[in-house]
């Protein structure tokens, strides 16, 4: 193979593979989370946070699988903090997108998808990396970090 041939050959891989990428991105990356669909009891653990309290989480899916809901409830002592997410794939812009509604206001996340067999996305408002690292179809953790790394809270979540 001579050196023209080879980089015409490296162009096509790193192209296709780029297209490939782009693909699990889209609409099909909401869908390789199908294995959250249903209840999740989630054990928090942390340094800086109360260890050993539960989030209960549910997980829907719209019918054509671009869209996951995400509703979460927990209770810590005497304190009760819900959220509902709207995780999916925006066909207008042609990228994933994540709507977070709290009893404090909206919060919205850079969504990046599939990223080493991980889900991961960043919060816009506090730059904390939000990640979903998938164990089996009956386990899986949170993991929330802070932008300056300081801070690790992990979800430990089982059916």
């Amino acid at each position: 193979m001579n050196l023209r041939s080879f980089w015409v050959a490296l162009t096509i891989m790193l192209v296709g593979g780029s297209v490939a990428l782009a693909q699990d991105q889209g609409s099909g990356a909401i869908r390789k989370l199908a294995f959250l669909s249903g209840s999740w009891r989630c054990v928090i653990q942390g340094k800086e946070v109360p260890s050993g309290d539960v989030d209960r989480v549910n997980y829907e899916f719209s019918p054509d699988w671009s869209w996951m809901i995400e509703r979460s409830d927990l209770r810590e002592n005497a304190h009760r903090y819900w959220s509902t997410q709207r995780w999916g794939y925006d066909a207008r812009s042609k990228q994933l997108v994540a709507y977070q509604f709290t009893p404090n206001g909206v919060f919205t996340k850079r969504v990046e998808g599939w990223v080493g067999g991980r889900f991961q996305s960043t919060r816009n408002d506090t730059g904390a990396t939000v990640t979903i690292n998938p164990i089996n179809e009956n386990a899986f953790d949170w993991v929330i970090e802070s932008a300056d790394h300081s801070n690790t809270v992990t979800e430990v979540c089982r059916r």
